[in-house]
């Protein structure tokens, strides 16, 4: 699969970054789409459309240091994961939150998938107000259920810089949330 990424790209140095790139980042990456997806063949997929994405704007992500692709590199493999699911029939009509919701939700009951979805849409409009690397912490630990371990290797950070994100994450989204209900008294 490198082979095709490198042959997308110009210059030797353009190759040589690239090939460090997809080696340090890409079993991180597939970890992180498996888990989303469920599937090996599909994680593959959308990792490797998340390359081809990369290679398309090499001029913004081949600049960045190792921790700032990491990030990026996972906002994007969750987008491709999301694309791809979209393309399901079962899925085809769906909105990015709808999709999000069946990416967590096991075998719930009716009525607590009701109270869920609308606890679910109320949070989820307070983490659109927040950065996207809080945002992510949060989405991996809560909806992926992922252990700090797993998110600092997909991320590149120690399990306690992980645990410390996480925590200011859900103080930003707690403010957020009661500056609103002051507000709507």
């Amino acid at each position: 699969m490198l082979t095709i990424y490198l042959s997308m790209l110009d210059t030797e140095q353009e190759r040589k970054k690239m090939t460090d790139l997809y080696e340090d980042h890409k079993y991180a990456l597939l970890i992180y789409a498996k888990k989303i997806m469920g599937n090996q063949h599909m994680a593959e997929d959308a990792v490797h459309d998340a390359f081809i994405s990369i290679i398309q704007g090499k001029e913004k992500y081949l600049k960045l240091d190792r921790m700032d692709f990491r990030r990026s590199a996972v906002i994007i493999v969750r987008n491709k994961c999301i694309d791809i699911l979209r393309k399901q029939k079962p899925f085809a009509n769906k909105s990015i939150e709808e999709l999000e919701i069946f990416l967590e939700s096991g075998e719930m009951p009716i009525d607590d998938q009701v109270i869920f979805e609308s606890e679910y849409e109320l949070i989820c409009k307070y983490m659109n107000s927040i950065d996207e690397i809080s945002k992510q912490v949060l989405i991996m630990k809560y909806i992926q259920n992922m252990s700090y371990e797993e998110i600092g290797e997909v991320l590149g950070m120690t399990p306690k810089h992980v645990d410390t994100r996480i925590m200011r994450a859900k103080e930003k989204v707690r403010r957020l949330m009661e500056k609103d209900v002051k507000y709507n008294k």
